[in-house]
């Protein structure tokens, strides 16, 4: 199916214009990963049109409140592994169904084993843990709870990363006009109720932000990939403060790179070059069912726009970005960091 779709203008006027032709060059001969996304098919044109850029993907299984829908995510991961067996590895989660009743967290361990078993090379921590389950007192659960204790225990033995999504960007707790990126805007204004700003009752981004660090800091052998910038987005000097206390803690940019865009450009350049070995490439693309040439269109202007942002020097504009700004034209050494061997470091068994 990928290949009757026509190239946008913009990839061409990127390629023909944007960046330099070492950059250009750079783009077709490095293989790529993209550490965030959601895979529900079994159509191979997703997996096509990856390879036909040079993209190997991660799958995240994810959400923790139906053992039924995780089996089904499941089912397409292994479907597409078994495709594609170079190109794409997953990642496994677990169902919080239960989660007071006795002998709860050694049923998580084991059916976390029998996914190890079945090759899901990592971990992952939706934000449902957090900001949804309440126990029966309706007190929320929160990561740092004894309760994940011995589920975190098996996770750092096994050797393998997990990635966790804990909260939401800080703009959910602001009010719509004080929000940094146009696409927070839209999504709060259109679903209230998940803009914690009018839910007061509900817990607090920092609370959420110290049930994270306290894992970490629990867990020092635990390899921690904290997704969409660590829920850390609106200053990277924040976002720094993180990585320089725990050593064990990355950030992908899926769906936060234009949190980056408005920010001060040479902040942002500084900050990637410090922390250019933990910082990995990822978009946050959610594709599913039999017929979805919309979504590879929108994966290809992600990609290209994207790195046009980051390769070159190029004035951008996006919608998300009220006004316009200039790539950061990072080396060809901190791209290959952030776009390929980063991923290989952190998720060690995905991609051997």
């Amino acid at each position: 199916m990928y290949k009757k779709l026509l190239i946008p203008l913009l990839v061409l006027v990127f390629f023909l214009t944007s960046c330099t032709s070492k950059k250009a060059d750079l783009y077709h001969s490095l293989t790529k990963v993209d550490a965030h996304v959601h895979i529900r098919t079994e159509d191979p044109a997703i997996m096509e049109y990856a390879n036909s850029q040079g993209f190997l993907l991660l799958t995240i299984n994810t959400r923790s409140d139906s053992q039924k829908n995780i089996d089904e995510q499941k089912h397409f991961a292994m479907k597409m592994k078994d495709l594609y067996p170079e190109d794409i590895s997953w990642l496994a989660t677990f169902s919080m169904e239960g989660f007071e009743d006795p002998g709860w967290a050694e049923g998580v361990v084991q059916k976390l084993q029998e996914d190890i078993d079945q090759g899901a090379v990592g971990f992952k921590v939706w934000k449902d843990i957090g900001m949804t389950f309440q126990d029966s007192q309706g007190r929320f659960v929160f990561l740092d709870d004894p309760l994940f204790e011995p589920i975190l225990d098996f996770m750092e033995s096994s050797g393998l990363p997990l990635l966790t999504h804990i909260g939401e960007p800080l703009n959910c707790w602001l009010p719509i006009d004080s929000m940094t990126v146009n696409g927070d805007k839209n999504y709060f204004t259109d679903n209230p109720q998940y803009h914690m700003y009018l839910h007061p009752e509900s817990p607090s981004h920092k609370r959420l932000m110290e049930s994270r660090d306290n894992v970490l800091a629990s867990y020092p052998g635990l390899k921690m990939v904290g997704a969409h910038l660590g829920s850390l987005e609106w200053d990277v000097d924040v976002l720094a403060e993180r990585l320089e206390r725990y050593p064990n803690f990355a950030v992908d940019l899926a769906a936060r790179v234009c949190h980056l865009q408005v920010q001060d450009r040479e902040k942002v350049i500084d900050f990637l070059l410090k922390y250019q070995d933990r910082i990995l490439y990822a978009t946050d693309l959610g594709i599913s069912g039999s017929s979805y040439e919309d979504r590879l269109t929108w994966l290809e202007n992600e990609w290209s726009s994207d790195w046009t942002y980051f390769a070159t020097d190029s004035l951008m504009s996006s919608l998300n970005v009220d006004k316009e700004f200039t790539g950061l034209d990072l080396s060809k050494k901190v791209l290959r960091k952030i776009y390929y061997t980063n991923a290989l470091y952190w998720y060690p068994e995905a991609f051997k």
